[in-house]
């Protein structure tokens, strides 16, 4: 890193860590104070302490993870690298500005403040977002299909690029997310003025519920629920306009 650079998520994560050398450090904690995009970003990474288990679909699978596994494994135990859980969010936010494409990746982390429920871990998940974290991923349609047929089929509900297209929003991305058990289906979106913005759903049996807002992460957030299905839209953008896209979504997945 020279210091003309904007720093990085794992600059960032090192400096959290402390693993930079003095001018390093210096040098971030200046830029930290003088930008508070940098320093919200520092924020997300310092509380990523995350109760849940993600699955970081379209990410990961053409990072050669069977060969670094090997050669970790080859390493003497005493030097073995300490894998943090920023540390592990930051590469993984890496590869998703590679165009890396996953099958689907498991992280577990110890159970802790489960009450917050999944709202709350996806909030988590979701503050970790920048455009540049979407923007290189693939536009193909195809792929986006794929993507939606197979989120869709474990959700039990059939997802189209048609059915899901947001107002104001470009489609990037559907994954799978795991919370202690729980599937969720992760649809996300890049908005050009707002940035990432995601449509969560996971299955209920809690019988409709009506449109909620709150706040999470300083993003926000509309939720409701069907017979079957539980949604939350998380993001930047005005809760009116999460609202207009909610009714969009009731319209076009609970019709």
């Amino acid at each position: 890193m020279t210091q003309t650079n904007v720093p990085s998520d794992e600059w960032l994560v090192a400096y959290l860590d402390g693993e930079l050398e003095v001018e390093q450090r210096a040098f971030i904690a200046d830029q930290v104070r003088t930008d508070p995009v940098l320093a919200a970003r520092l924020e997300a990474l310092q509380c990523a302490d995350l109760p849940f288990k993600a699955a970081f679909d379209s990410v990961l699978g053409q990072a050669p993870t069977a060969r670094m596994q090997a050669m970790l494994n080859a390493l003497p135990a005493a030097q073995a690298p300490a894998l943090s859980r920023r540390r592990f969010l930051a590469v993984a936010a890496g590869f998703a500005v590679a165009g890396a494409v996953a099958d689907r990746l498991f992280i577990s982390w110890p159970r802790a403040q489960s009450a917050q429920g999944w709202r709350a871990s996806v909030a988590e998940y979701m503050a970790l977002y920048t455009p540049q974290t979407l923007e290189n991923l693939s536009a193909d349609r195809a792929s986006h299909i794929a993507q939606l047929n197979g989120v869709g089929a474990q959700l039990g509900l059939p997802l189209s690029p048609e059915a899901v297209t947001l107002p104001g929003a470009e489609f990037r991305r559907a994954q799978i997310l795991d919370y202690e058990g729980v599937v969720i289906g992760q649809l996300t979106y890049l908005d050009p003025r707002h940035g990432p913005l995601a449509l969560c759903i996971t299955a209920s049996q809690k019988g409709a519920q009506p449109v909620a807002t709150e706040q999470r992460r300083g993003m926000n957030v509309v939720y409701w629920a069907s017979l079957s299905h539980g949604f939350m839209l998380i993001g930047r953008n005005t809760f009116e306009d999460l609202q207009i896209m909610a009714s969009r979504v009731e319209r076009t997945l609970i019709a």
